[in-house]
């Protein structure tokens, strides 16, 4: 009778034995399936087990079958709770055949964890491969913050070894007055992640054959090397930051005075060393009195993969034969303008690109351009980066972009500056990009941490590449 007086006195506040449904904005995994058949993973992320959709699934993306795997779902913080109900749509449950066809939970460890990270719970879940839910009640000793599920052990699939979960409900008892507005905000926020990235989805498979790259997806692989030492001898006799002492190594030498110099020391081919040398030449003159400069139009958006990092101003040049010059006066205003969409709560950044000046081609047919690029960053601080640039292009598509890049990053009471020079190199596949290749020089004056092991001119090569297909 106590406890019913309890309740009625005190809305909100749950009677033991009463579940409410919890959701969150967004799950994560420890891995998940990145195929480009599956146009921009619309299926597989981790997040869509909490759009109550069992035509979307997560599709762990591990060698195998997945075993070790694993899936958290960050829920609203609860300092109590008496019990978890998992619902659990097991296997891609979009069809019978997916669901036979591909890989299902058969055990998984569940556990709970309460504001702070400090568990709750633990329980190994037996689960069926079978259409529609499976309901499961975990005890709880202590708080819910976040529920993460383990597999241990799965039901093969007859054709892949794609472990799968369709969705993932999650509700629970507890005596903390459950607050329905926040639980609609989440559950409102999933919808509307789900609806732009199924829009994004649609936009893919639109363009099977004009999207311009290989894959919806590229992943990044690196190498650096430090090609000379900036210091022989550093001396801070106080410790506090004041170098009393610092002697340049011999065998460094600025990149700037390489560039000007025409002497590069670096793996620059003949053709990339000359196309630098007319760069420098370029930018130390300003703009040409002589020449046609043209402005850039592209003549449709095109969405960058996930993992490739291009100014949306220079992407038109890795497909050119979807842009159209028109004629300009002169380079154009170099001052940048807010770009829309792209202001932050703690700073700004603002990009602009210079009209492209045609060395050799023409409007319908450009062979080789050169431009300026600027951007602004303000967050904490500001850095201003200047790019000047020569592209060759042959037949529509980008060769090589030869970029000499200039930065300046207010540090402190001070500025950092660094400059840098890159070469691009795009490979096709069936006319489309299918590789990129960076390399680049880079020569960063140090402000901190100074020693005789600071680099001089750092050597990163960068390569962009598909994933292997999944099923």
């Amino acid at each position: 009778m106590r406890s019913l007086l309890l309740t009625l006195l005190l809305p909100g506040v749950a009677a033991a034995g009463e579940f409410h449904r919890l959701y969150a904005e967004e799950a994560s995994a420890s891995s998940f399936l990145k195929s480009n058949w599956n146009k921009y993973e619309e299926n597989y992320h981790p997040s869509y087990v909490l759009d109550d959709d069992p035509k979307t699934a997560w599709v762990e993306g591990a060698e195998g079958d997945g075993i070790g795997e694993s899936l958290t779902i960050p829920v609203s913080d609860l300092r109590s709770a008496r019990a978890i109900r998992l619902v659990i749509f097991n296997g891609y449950q979009k069809s019978s055949n997916l669901l036979s066809a591909n890989a299902a939970a058969k055990q998984l460890t569940v556990t709970v964890a309460g504001p702070g990270g400090q568990p709750s719970a633990k329980k190994q879940l037996t689960l069926e491969r079978k259409m529609g839910p499976q309901s499961f009640d975990i005890p709880v000793t202590a708080g819910v913050a976040e529920v993460v599920l383990t597999l241990d052990s799965v039901h093969p699939g007859s054709k892949y070894r794609d472990t799968c979960i369709s969705d993932v409900q999650v509700f629970v008892d507890s005596d903390v007055p459950y607050n329905p507005t926040v639980e609609k905000g989440k559950r409102e926020r999933m919808l509307q992640w789900k609806k732009g990235r199924v829009a994004t989805a649609k936009y893919f498979a639109s363009l099977p054959k004009t999207y311009p790259y290989a894959s919806t997806q590229f992943e990044r692989k690196w190498e650096n090397e430090f090609l000379s030492s900036r210091f022989s001898k550093v001396e801070d006799k106080d410790d506090d930051g004041e170098y009393e002492t610092k002697v340049l190594s011999e065998e460094y030498v600025p990149l700037l005075k390489q560039v000007q110099q025409g002497k590069i020391q670096g793996p620059l081919s003949a053709e990339e060393q000359a196309l630098l040398k007319e760069l420098e030449a370029l930018s130390r003159a300003g703009p040409p009195k002589t020449g046609k400069w043209y402005s850039v139009v592209k003549q449709k958006p095109t969405v960058q993969p996930e993992g490739l990092y291009f100014s949306r101003l220079l992407e038109p040049l890795l497909h050119p034969a979807d842009m159209t010059l028109f004629e300009a006066q002169g380079q154009g205003s170099l001052t940048p303008e807010p770009v829309p969409g792209m202001e932050y709560a703690s700073g700004s950044e603002e990009e602009v690109l210079s009209n492209l000046l045609l060395l050799e081609g023409s409007a319908t047919d450009p062979k080789k351009v050169f431009f300026t690029y600027k951007q602004i960053v303000s967050e904490r601080t500001t850095s201003t980066t200047t790019l000047q640039g020569v592209a060759l292009i042959s037949e529509g598509k980008l060769q090589r972009l030869v970029t000499f890049e200039t930065s300046q990053h207010e540090i402190g009471e001070g500025t950092s500056e660094e400059v840098a020079v890159s070469v691009l190199v795009p490979t096709y596949t069936g006319g489309k990009v299918s590789k990129l290749v960076t390399t680049r020089l880079e020569d960063a004056e140090p402000v901190y941490d100074i020693s005789e092991d600071t680099p001089g001119v750092e050597l990163k090569v960068t390569t962009l590449v598909p994933p292997l297909s999944g099923s």
